[in-house]
């Protein structure tokens, strides 16, 4: 790996300056071929650099400083590069991005030497149909969420799976997620854990009328279909939490497989472990 970009969230990130740049001399020191994103050269005081611009700079591994939403956001803009990326945890939770900062050194000096693998993650298209024509187009890694407005109002949305009618779920909206996003909004709303890098995709209803309505786990070659059946009623879509759309009556939501996303990890680090230290699995009762 020679060409390496540096990403970070644009919020808040002047706490960060000196790790940000320990990072680039750690880089500079080992003979790599650096790309900064703008406002982090602005932040480490750089004068002279090579830029790096989301979706138009091609790098062999992406560095993503911050949290899972600056992962979400970095991740499909660099799609059609097929970039690896790795993170490195600024932020809170930490599900993607699961290195801290103080150990990049070393863990850098493991993924230089190749002592690493590369976790695939599923992601999905969403496509709005709206009489008979593709009005948008997302690309989401966690989720696309199908939701009520601001009034706590139960909406219908009928669902199929292939073609074939699944149910008309009465709730307050619909999930369907990747394995990556279970561990997000999906799990709130009573989804299942699911394993990163298999290949399904998980449909979690919110609140639904019916208590047989229950999540369900489909193979990622199907696709889903919601169409919005509730008039007079606001009902929007959201993806991975950063992009929206207001939906309109007869709206056909289209989701499908699209791709993968390419995750750096560490033979040490493991989905299990992550989730005993993020979720606190197995963590002594306070006496």
């Amino acid at each position: 790996m020679k060409k390496i970009g540096i990403v970070a969230k644009h919020k808040k990130v002047e706490r960060y300056a000196l790790a940000f740049k320990r990072i680039y001399e750690y880089l500079k020191k080992v003979d790599k071929d650096i790309y900064v994103e703008k406002h982090v050269a602005e932040i480490i005081k750089l004068k002279k650099y090579k830029e790096f611009q989301r979706g138009k700079t091609q790098v062999d591994l992406l560095l993503v400083l911050g949290g899972d939403g600056t992962i979400l956001s970095v991740v499909k803009t660099m799609r059609k590069f097929n970039t690896k990326i790795f993170g490195i945890n600024f932020g809170n939770l930490g599900f993607m991005s699961e290195i801290p900062p103080f150990q990049i050194s070393k863990t850098l000096a493991k993924i230089f030497s190749g002592d690493y693998t590369i976790d695939k993650r599923l992601m999905l298209s969403v496509e709005i149909i709206r009489n008979g024509k593709c009005i948008k187009k997302f690309h989401a890694l966690n989720e696309a969420v199908i939701s009520q407005g601001s009034l706590a109002r139960l909406i219908n949305l009928r669902t199929t799976v292939n073609n074939k009618k699944l149910t008309t779920y009465h709730a307050d909206g619909l999930i369907i997620a990747t394995p990556t996003g279970s561990t997000a909004y999906s799990l709130s709303a009573g989804g299942p854990i699911v394993y990163p890098t298999l290949s399904t995709i998980i449909i979690t209803p919110i609140c639904p009328h019916s208590f047989t309505q229950k999540p369900i786990v489909i193979p990622a070659e199907k696709k889903v279909e919601v169409i919005v059946e509730s008039k007079k009623k606001q009902v929007n879509l959201s993806i991975d939490g950063q992009e929206s759309l207001a939906l309109e009556y007869d709206d056909i939501i289209r989701i499908k497989r699209d791709g993968e996303a390419n995750f750096v990890r560490l033979p040490t680090e493991s989905f299990f472990k992550t989730l005993r230290e993020k979720l606190d699995w197995g963590k002594k009762l306070e006496k």
